[in-house]
């Protein structure tokens, strides 16, 4: 296996290539909050139903959100630690290959584990993990219906067979449930592409219901040293054919919980829409098409240069160290904003403290663009 496809995917919980990443110093995208009304965390979603669908002079909210049912949250400290343990993986790629399961193609490679089928490399160095079937093969989806979980209606249909939701899920957990053992995986977003007879998917991991925030952001910012500063996501996506079966999954490398403090009380979220009523920007604009309690964290990732050989040691040693350092995490409303091509925009509250983060690439002033301001 080329040293270089390794090291790709072992740095690629750390090395984020967002779209359009800013140089700029946004520090207008932060703004505090004082004195938010707190309630008990079971209170999270009261009054949420009077409000949905309304308009509120900078922001309109959508009709339906993505609820998701919880009774406690916390304030995390995680950090991700290589795994050196190939058991796991190996067993693994034996349930996803079932009967066509071929030893001699397993091997090892530079301390991770390979398996070639066909023309495709199911890989596991520690970190993230793939796996391909034999027949794989990645096509662009430009215009397949996207579905939405908990938005959109109806059932998801492939070929005019339908497609039950709770048997990718279940599927994904079985698969998994080594790999992600603190966490429940739940499927997100699907994208149905009848043409090549397929779904694929986007999944969440989710600690004790609250999921971590599953789709990269848009805002990204270096500094004068290409240190970068974004928000980090954690995601399980992959394909499933017409048959029912896996064609591809990929898992990023799943956080460790170092420490964790429960709150009995958070922003609820009629708080929130409160909040934006007062943070935004007057003469803003924006149109949400949903809400989401996640588990989000603002991380600064050290420069890692790759370019050259030279430097590629001192990287993987820079990116240990940076998976291993403390992160925090800690829930957030995440107000998406309709319209978004390629990583999401969010407005964000956080749930603990009321600070108010616009999540979007760009963000000095407010500035009309189609209704909306980014």
């Amino acid at each position: 296996m080329d040293n270089s496809l390794k090291r790709a995917t072992a740095l690629m919980a750390v090395v984020l290539m967002l779209t359009g990443c800013s140089s700029q110093d946004n520090k207008s995208n932060n703004h505090s909050t004082d004195d938010a009304r707190l309630e008990p965390v079971e209170q999270a979603y009261d009054g949420c139903d009077k409000l949905l669908g309304s308009d509120h002079g900078s922001f309109k909210l959508p009709e339906k959100i993505s609820k998701v049912d919880f009774n406690k949250v916390y304030s995390l400290s995680c950090n991700t630690l290589k795994n050196d343990d190939m058991t796991n993986a190996e067993k693994l790629f034996k349930t996803f290959y079932g009967d066509d399961f071929d030893e001699s193609a397993l091997s090892t490679d530079n301390g991770g584990i390979v398996y070639q089928a066909g023309m495709n490399t199911s890989a596991y160095w520690g970190m993230d993990i793939a796996l391909y079937s034999a027949d794989y093969e990645f096509q662009e989806n430009n215009s397949g219906q996207t579905y939405v979980v908990g938005l959109d209606e109806g059932g998801i249909t492939l070929g005019g067979k339908a497609i039950d939701v709770t048997d990718i899920d279940s599927g994904l957990n079985n698969y998994l449930a080594d790999f992600y053992k603190d966490f429940t995986i739940n499927t997100k977003e699907f994208s149905v592409n009848d043409t090549v007879g397929r779904i694929d998917f986007t999944a969440s991991l989710d600690y004790e219901n609250v999921p971590f925030q599953y789709s990269p952001s848009a805002y990204s910012r270096a500094d004068n040293e290409n240190n970068m500063s974004y928000w980090t996501f954690l995601q399980v996506t992959g394909s499933i054919g017409a048959d029912g079966k896996f064609d591809f999954i990929n898992a990023n490398a799943p956080l460790n919980i170092l420490d964790k403090t429960e709150k009995t009380e958070m922003i609820p979220f009629d708080e929130a829409v409160k909040i934006l009523e007062t943070e935004l920007a007057k003469g803003s604009y924006y149109e949400f098409s949903n809400v989401e309690l996640m588990y989000c964290c603002l991380a600064n990732q050290p420069a890692l240069d790759m370019t050259e050989e030279d430097n590629v040691a001192k990287a993987e040693q820079l990116a240990e160290e940076y998976n291993k350092t403390p992160k925090n995490f800690e829930p957030m409303w995440c107000f998406e904003i309709k319209g978004g091509e390629g990583a999401k925009e969010y407005i964000k509250v956080n749930a603990l403290s009321g600070e108010v983060f616009i999540d979007c690439l760009l963000y000095t002033s407010p500035s009309p663009r189609d209704g909306a301001t980014s």
